[in-house]
C-alpha cells in the first residue's frame, strides 16, 4: 500500500517460539514399559497383603529421603555441563526442555509417559541394590520403597503441581495433600520456575527444599561433587540404608492372617 510518504515499511519479523517435539518410543518400549508398571503394581499389593512389609519409620523416611534425592537428580540434569555427559545428555535436555515448555511437558505427555521415562533408572537402581545389598527381605523392600518414592513419587508429585486443577472428584485428596506440602505444592514449585532456576529442585514433597537450596544455589553449587553425590546415591543408598535400619521380618503370614492373630501392628511398627 502507499502513504502520503510512499511505501510503507515491511512489517517486523519476530522469530517464532520454538514447538516442543516430544520423543517418541518404540511401540515394544512403551508395551515393556507398561508391563514394569504392572509388575510394580503388583509387587507393591504383594507385600501389603503378604508381607515382607516395611515398618512406618522406613517408610517415612524413605519418602523422606525422595525429594532429597530428586532434588540432587534435578539440579545436576538443570546444568548445562550434563549435556555433554554420555548417558545423561538425553535425560538432561529432556529436564531442560521444561523450563521452556513446563505445560507441554507435564500435561501434554500424560502422567503415564512421565512414568514410564522413569523405567531404565528403576531398573539400574534395582540391580544396584541387589548386587551390592544383602538381598534379605530388607534390602527388597528397600528396593520397592525407592522405586515407588523417588520415580514413581516424583512423577506424581511433579505433574500434580503442574495440574492441580486436575485434582477433582475422586483425586480432590491430591490437593490436600498438597496443602499439607506431602505432596509438592504448585506455588512452592513455582518458584523453580523463575530465572535462573536455581532453587526448589525437589519434587516429590519440596520438604527437603529449604536444607538444599544454601547448597544447590549458583554461588555454592559444585556441579561435579553434586553429580558424585547423585551416582554414589543412585547405587548404593539402598546397601547403605540397611546398614542402619532395624531388619523387616520375613513374611510369615498374609494380611489377613495377620489381622486375624491381632498382629498386623508389627507391619507398621515404629
Amino acid at each position: 500500500t502507499m502513504g502520503s510518504g510512499g511505501c510503507n515499511p515491511p512489517p517486523k519479523k519476530f522469530p517464532k517460539k520454538a514447538r516442543f517435539v516430544p520423543p517418541s518410543n518404540s511401540e515394544l518400549y512403551v508395551y515393556f514399559c507398561n508391563l514394569h508398571h504392572v509388575a510394580i503394581a503388583l509387587w507393591a499389593l504383594y507385600v501389603i497383603f503378604f508381607g515382607p512389609r516395611p515398618y512406618l519409620l522406613m517408610t517415612v523416611g524413605m519418602y523422606l529421603y525422595s525429594d532429597m534425592y530428586s532434588a540432587l537428580l534435578h539440579s545436576v540434569l538443570d546444568d548445562k555441563k550434563s549435556l555433554a555427559i554420555p548417558g545423561i545428555a538425553p535425560v538432561a535436555k529432556g529436564f531442560q526442555e521444561h523450563h521452556d515448555f513446563p505445560q507441554e511437558t507435564t500435561a501434554g505427555k500424560g502422567l503415564l509417559v512421565l512414568c514410564s521415562d522413569t523405567v531404565r533408572i528403576q531398573w539400574l537402581c534395582g540391580i544396584f541394590g541387589l548386587v551390592f545389598g544383602r538381598r534379605d527381605s530388607t534390602t527388597y523392600v528397600l528396593i520397592l520403597l525407592k522405586l515407588l518414592c523417588c520415580a514413581y513419587g516424583t512423577q506424581i508429585g511433579h505433574y500434580y503441581a503442574h495440574n492441580r486443577h486436575l485434582c477433582v472428584g475422586w483425586l480432590k485428596p491430591l490437593s490436600w495433600l498438597q496443602d499439607a506440602h506431602i505432596l509438592l505444592p504448585p506455588a512452592h514449585h513455582w518458584n523453580h520456575h523463575k530465572a535462573p532456576y536455581s532453587k526448589n529442585f525437589g519434587i516429590v514433597s519440596g520438604l527437603a527444599n529449604p536444607l538444599l537450596n544454601p547448597v544447590l544455589h549458583p554461588d555454592n553449587y559444585q556441579f561435579y561433587v553434586i553429580l558424585t553425590l547423585w551416582c554414589l546415591f543412585t547405587m548404593f543408598d539402598v546397601t547403605i540404608i540397611e546398614q542402619f535400619v532395624p531388619p523387616v521380618a520375613p513374611a510369615t503370614s498374609s494380611l489377613f492372617s495377620a489381622v486375624a492373630n491381632g498382629t498386623i501392628y508389627s507391619a507398621i511398627e515404629l
